[in-house]
């Protein structure tokens, strides 16, 4: 038997975070899987997740284990997203899954899911088709108005907040109006055809109680023997199309031009108000659903009052009155009698571009910004303040010089980060207040996925770029993952745009899940927070933090079940249901090599310490492997049951004891002691996993060094 007296305790090895470097300090960890971090510093099993929701007859059902999900899932699960709005009043959770958007309605209805985006039976007819290529996650995006939804696959956004969904704003302009007005040929009797009405006209005038009217230049001349006279007019109009949510449409192109022709208003002491006209607008096209309204512009006389530009038209009688947000409050009427004169329009419509079709937005500095569009994937646009679904003609920036595609925009206090797949920049207000800078973060360095992106509880922004994982502290861009280099190098580059991460509050980690490996979907998932861990239990494509207070993490994807079924659906991370089987996970912690800083001295590992804390009953596994070789078999192995409590002095359990037959307190933590005997090795390795949930604190090593070997002191 050795002699206890000549064997080294290391110290002990709290085990947080992982390294794939071959030289790492011993408190490294080579790979932790499956295990995530609690609020007291401890590493405890993956628990779940659990299904969302389950089909209305299975909550009633004697055995939810052989129930199924809602129909409404599909393999296609594309993008998951929670807000609310009105002030918490409205609780949006909004799922993409095949080629329809869903809107949950709640766990006790009898259809917990509303179509509400869909080629039949939705909201908003729109044929969002299926994904065969590699694209990045449906977008979502929470503005004070509603959310914003941007499936890929070049489909139109949407705008829905709770109650309306609509296409966002207007991707056509309307078609144009025909403006009438008194043309007429015969210079004998000028303006007396077509619409010619007025004080003066000889079959048709105004009604005394609508007074003159108000259309056409005049002049009064100073010879008292003189006619005042009307002169020459020209005239032309266009509107926009309004919608719900206040947004713009293009203008339609200018009407026909509408002439009024010189005329004398009869006699020497007639007003020249009596030959001044007003002129009809038709054709004034009606809206897409969703409409509410058109917005009519006119020019001025465009022969004499020095301008060929357009002036909003007031739908009141009154000087410079636009109290009404649109000159037709309707969706139904065609025609528009127009008899506001020229000094009564004073304001410019707003120049606006059909809305893109576009794969980025991010609401930042005020205005929602677009990018990426399907003419010119470079390409970054602002909206209009307040109308998140129009913008203006000429405002667009393109900030990477060489026209790169952007693949990423975050939003933080300082301005709106922005990607490509190679550079990151930073755009920010203009130096004078107005207009907007471009800042240079990095030429060398960008994002591969829009969902990769994701701020950390002290303001951090975390992101996959195509060598690994970066930050952005504000002021510089920094590498995050060299260490776990290896791992990072196995991730699908051609899928890698697909990848999904969140900041999960809970356990303030930032977490990626990615495909490893020539997967086709985000089978693993790269966990952050100042250390690096892996969890392989969910394969999810898209992923969210509930905004609210459970601040509950929701995924889209799939998970396996016990009898081996990939089941798609919503899953809530980190929690369980007992009566829900899965699979069986493996949780594993495998140290660095241990002792190479003096490996020329070779050692015997006699006994393994593991600091544990009371949790399931179970089994656990300790391997050991030797001298910087990692073999399918190791070197040591042993299944140590009853590892995961104090044997001797075990705590009431779940299931076992009722509450109010104990005093409950936290569970306790305690060492286990396992013997191994693994001789005269330069380094080692130790695994230990478990497929049943384990809460590991750390541990510590005995070795005692090789007798009468080289360099060994005997005392």
């Amino acid at each position: 038997m050795s002699d206890a007296r000549g064997r080294n305790t290391l110290e002990p090895m709290i085990l947080r975070g992982e390294s794939n470097l071959l030289i790492s300090a011993a408190e490294v960890a080579d790979k932790i899987e499956n295990l995530v971090a609690t609020r007291e510093g401890t590493l405890r099993s993956v628990e779940g997740p659990a299904p969302l929701v389950f089909e209305p007859t299975a909550l009633l059902s004697s055995s939810a284990e052989t129930a199924g999900l809602p129909s409404q899932y599909t393999d296609q699960m594309y993008g998951v997203y929670h807000t609310t709005l009105a002030g918490g009043s409205i609780d949006l959770l909004l799922m993409h899954t095949g080629d329809s958007i869903y809107s949950f309605q709640g766990w006790d209805t009898s259809s917990p899911f509303n179509k509400i985006v869909g080629a039949t039976g939705a909201d908003v007819t729109l044929d969002l088709g299926t994904r065969d290529t590699p694209q990045f996650p449906t977008q979502f995006e929470t503005t004070p108005k509603g959310v914003v939804i941007v499936p890929q696959n070049e489909a139109r956004a949407v705008f829905y907040n709770g109650v309306t969904a609509l296409p966002l704003g207007y991707d056509s302009a309307p078609p144009a109006a025909l403006g009438h007005g008194p043309e007429t040929t015969d210079p004998t009797a000028p303006n007396a055809e077509g619409y010619a009405i007025s004080r003066m006209s000889a079959g048709v005038t105004l009604h005394a109680d609508y007074g003159f009217g108000r259309l056409g230049s005049v002049e009064s001349r100073g010879d008292a023997t003189a006619q005042p006279r009307l002169l020459s007019s020209s005239y032309q109009c266009a509107y926009q199309w309004i919608d719900y949510f206040g947004n713009l449409s293009a203008l339609a192109p200018r009407s026909n031009e509408v002439r009024f022709l010189e005329q004398e208003s009869g006699t020497t002491t007639t007003s020249p108000e009596t030959a001044q006209k007003h002129v009809l607008w038709s054709n004034i096209a009606t809206g897409p659903e969703g409409t509410i309204g058109r917005v009519l512009s006119r020019t001025r006389d465009m022969i004499h009052s020095g301008t060929l530009r357009l002036f909003l038209v007031s739908g009141n009688v009154g000087y410079g009155v636009y109290g009404e947000f649109a000159t037709l409050p309707d969706n139904a009427s065609v025609k528009w009698p127009d008899n506001i004169p020229d000094g009564w329009i004073l304001v410019e419509p707003h120049d606006v571009m059909p809305v893109p079709v576009f794969k980025l937005c991010r609401l930042a500095l005020g205005v929602l910004w677009i990018a990426n569009t399907t003419d010119d994937p470079g390409v970054l646009i602002p909206s209009m303040a307040g109308r998140y679904g129009t913008f203006l003609k000429d405002t667009e920036i393109f900030p990477d010089p060489s026209g790169g595609e952007i693949t990423g925009l975050w939003s933080m206090p300082a301005g709106l980060l922005i990607f490509t797949s190679s550079s990151a920049f930073l755009l920010t207000p203009g130096a004078d207040g107005t207009g907007f800078r471009v800042i240079t973060l990095s030429a060398t360095i960008g994002c591969v996925g829009p969902s990769t992106i994701a701020s950390t509880a002290s303001g951090d922004v975390i992101w996959l770029g195509r060598e690994g994982f970066y930050g952005f502290n504000g002021e510089a861009v920094t590498p995050l993952s060299f260490q776990i280099r290896r791992e990072t190098d196995r991730i699908n580059p051609v899928r890698a745009k697909m990848a999904t991460a969140i900041f999960d509050p809970n356990t303030n980690e930032y977490r990626c899940w990615v495909p490893l490996d020539g997967s086709r979907t985000n089978n693993a998932c790269f966990v952050y927070d100042g250390g690096w861990r892996m969890r392989k239990r969910e394969q999810l494509q898209s992923v969210c933090v509930t905004r609210d207070h459970r601040k509950y993490a929701i995924g889209a994807g799939q998970v396996t079940k016990a009898d081996g079924v990939k089941v798609s659906g919503l899953w809530v991370l980190d929690r369980s249901v007992g009566n829900y089987p899965l699979e069986q996970m493996i949780s594993t912690i495998e140290t660095a090599w241990i002792s190479w800083g003096t490996s020329k001295e070779k050692r015997t590992v006699k006994t393994v310490y593991l600091a544990l804390r009371e949790s399931y009953k179970g089994s656990i596994r300790v391997k050991v492997y030797r001298d910087w070789r990692k073999k399918s078999t190791p070197d040591y192995t042993d299944t140590t049951t009853g590892t995961l409590y104090l044997e001797e002095d075990s705590a009431p359990t779940w299931g076992t004891d009722t509450w109010n037959d104990f005093d409950w307190n936290r569970r306790r933590p305690f060492w286990k002691r396992i013997d191994v005997d693994v001789p005269a090795c330069e380094v080692y390795k130790i695994q230990i996993e478990s497929d049943h949930p384990f809460e590991f604190l750390g541990m510590t090593v005995d070795e005692e060094l090789k007798l009468g070997g080289w360099g060994t002191r005997i005392s």
